[in-house]
Parts: structure tokens; C-alpha cells; sequence
């Protein structure tokens, strides 16, 4: 590789994961750099694009690229198109170090690496990450989002899923609080319109990109250690069917970090505490925005709680989790 000052070498243990890190900005690089080795991998690479050539990138021996450019770059869209590893476009905006956010920003990156990487031999995790077994993260699903709704739940369902292409690497689970002899119709309802597969439960069963889990009205559901669906006869506990608390954490249980949580339409609290669990273990919680609600109850709950981190239409959540999805799942080819 040609000599330049716009990128530095770093030597680290050999036996950790290499990264190769790309970014505009000299101090966010410096420490992204510093986290990245905190953690425990190898930061091979650390350079600005500018007086960069695709040349010189294709050199750097590396297993997975971390890009943060503030503008669109000839060789961000180089690496997306040609590049043999994984490309990670972001860490996302970095609190101040001193903040209540800056470890849940480690503990996003961190749960971003996992995968790419697998867990370093030496280094240091954030300390509150909630690991998923490894029959799970090699899942079919890549990551799995509980979707939850009440009263005007189905319509706000449907919208956010018609406006979401079903070729992404997700899987939902879709809780909602409906009569049980309406269970079976969701299905057809919910899958007008888009390509998502829409499926009830089935014992034993596991979840597959591009599919939509109804969870069960009269049944429990759980899931076993390979992430397969365990139904139970015991009914949910609590007021609610499905109940929405214990379907956040078994999920969060069984997927996280992989894991998410929308809250939609509907009337109610149920679900509030779990999400402030799945927040706190560095999961996404997004919540439906009151002026496009049936019922702005339930999601409001959550947000007035602090749990929600980001709020919208169902039409705008869905571009919220395409962009997600982009930057959190990178392009392997």
C-alpha cells in the first residue's frame, strides 16, 4: 500500500477480529478506533477518504470495513459494490462520554460487531449486553422485532408492512389484542397488498426472513434454546391476550441484541415496563406517533415513559426500519 497520512496502521492482538475504519472526521476516527480496541478487535486500518484511492483500500487485509463519512463518497460505493467483507455503514452519532446515552451508543456498535465478528478473545464488552445463544444469532432470521397493537393495531399493521419490501433480513412477531376467534383471519387481512408471509404459529416451527408470527390469542408462547416456537397451553397471565409484557421479553430473550420492539395503535399500558428492559439492554424501541393513532394510548405510554426512541407514522416507521436495517445489518457479498 502507498505511504499516506490519511490512514495509520494499528497493531493489537492477532487473535482478535479485524476492522478496517473509514471517517471523515479526525476525532470521531480517534475514537472509534479506541472503542473499536477497547472491545477487543484489531483496528487494522484508520484513515479520512480524502487523498484515498480505491486501490489502496482493496489492499488493506481486513475482515469487515466500518465506514462514517458525513457525505455521500466514491468509496463508500466502491466498498458496498466490490468489497469481499462485510461494510458496516455508521456507529451513529456519539454522545457526550459523560452521558446516560454514550453506553447504550457502545452497546449498539458492540451488538453490530457480533455478528460480523464474533465475540473477541481479550478486550472489554459493555458490561450490560445481553447476549443471544449462538444457535439463534445463526438463525434464519437475521434479527426479530416484536410488532405490538391494540385497538386499531391491524390497519396501522398493515400500512407499515405494505410500504416495507419483504426481501429484508427480519422477521416480526406480531401481538396483538384481538378476540381469539379473529386469530385465523389475521393472516389474510395483514397480507394483502405486500409479499410479507403471514403465518399463525405452529409448534416447533422457526422464524425465516420475510415472515410476519401472529402470536397466539389463547396460548403462551415461548421459544426454545434454537429460537423454535414453543406454544403452551397455560394461558398469557394478566388482563391481556396476547400479553404484550411477556411477549417483549421472551422475545428480547431469545433474539437480543438481535431484537426490537414497535409499538402501534391501541389502548392500554401493556408492554411499558418490558420495553424499558429492552432499552436498557441496548434495544431499539419505536413507538407509533399520536397523530396518526387510532388510539395513541398505548405507544404514548411507552414514550411518556422515556422507553421510545423514535416515533412516526406507520408509513414513516417502515422507512425508519429499511434505513435501520441498512446500517445495522451490513452488506455482506
Amino acid at each position: 500500500m502507498k505511504s499516506s497520512a490519511n490512514w495509520s496502521p494499528f497493531v493489537s492482538d492477532r487473535r482478535a477480529g479485524s476492522i478496517a475504519l473509514l471517517a471523515s472526521q479526525p476525532a470521531k476516527r480517534q475514537l472509534l478506533a479506541e472503542v473499536l480496541e477497547e472491545f477487543g478487535y484489531r483496528v487494522v486500518f484508520a484513515g479520512e477518504p480524502d487523498g484515498l484511492d480505491c486501490e489502496q483500500l482493496a489492499a488493506v487485509d481486513t475482515e469487515a470495513w466500518l465506514l462514517e463519512l458525513a457525505d455521500e463518497s466514491d468509496l463508500a460505493e466502491w466498498l458496498l459494490e466490490y468489497c469481499p467483507v462485510p461494510v458496516l455503514l455508521g456507529a451513529g452519532e456519539i454522545p457526550e462520554n459523560n452521558s446516560d446515552e454514550y453506553p447504550r451508543w457502545k452497546l449498539r456498535l458492540y451488538n453490530k460487531l457480533l455478528p460480523l465478528l464474533g465475540r473477541p478473545a481479550a478486550g472489554r464488552a459493555p458490561t450490560t449486553l445481553l447476549h443471544a445463544p449462538a444457535a439463534v444469532r445463526q438463525h434464519n432470521a437475521r434479527c426479530v422485532w416484536v410488532l405490538a397493537a391494540s385497538l386499531g393495531g391491524p390497519a396501522a399493521v398493515k400500512n407499515f408492512l405494505d410500504h416495507l419490501p419483504a426481501d429484508l433480513p427480519v422477521a416480526f412477531i406480531y401481538a396483538q389484542h384481538i378476540d381469539a376467534r379473529f386469530e385465523e383471519q389475521l393472516p389474510q387481512i395483514l397480507g394483502r397488498h405486500n409479499g410479507w408471509r403471514i403465518i399463525n404459529c405452529r409448534q416447533g416451527a422457526n422464524l425465516h426472513e420475510g415472515e410476519v408470527l401472529v402470536a397466539p390469542i389463547s396460548q403462551s408462547l415461548g421459544f426454545g434454546t434454537d429460537g423454535s416456537l414453543q406454544l403452551s397451553a397455560t394461558p398469557w397471565p394478566g388482563p391481556y391476550q396476547p400479553a404484550i409484557e411477556v411477549m417483549l421479553d421472551e422475545a428480547s430473550n431469545a433474539f437480543g441484541p438481535a431484537c426490537g420492539a414497535i409499538i402501534f395503535s391501541g389502548m392500554g399500558e401493556d408492554g411499558v415496563q418490558a420495553c424499558g428492559r429492552m432499552r436498557r439492554q441496548g434495544m431499539e424501541v419505536w413507538t407509533q406517533s399520536a397523530h396518526s393513532a387510532a388510539c395513541a394510548v398505548m405507544p404514548q405510554a411507552v414514550q411518556l415513559a422515556g422507553h421510545s426512541s423514535r416515533q412516526g407514522s406507520p408509513v414513516e416507521l417502515a422507512g425508519a426500519m429499511r434505513h435501520w436495517l441498512e446500517q445495522e445489518w451490513p452488506v455482506a457479498l
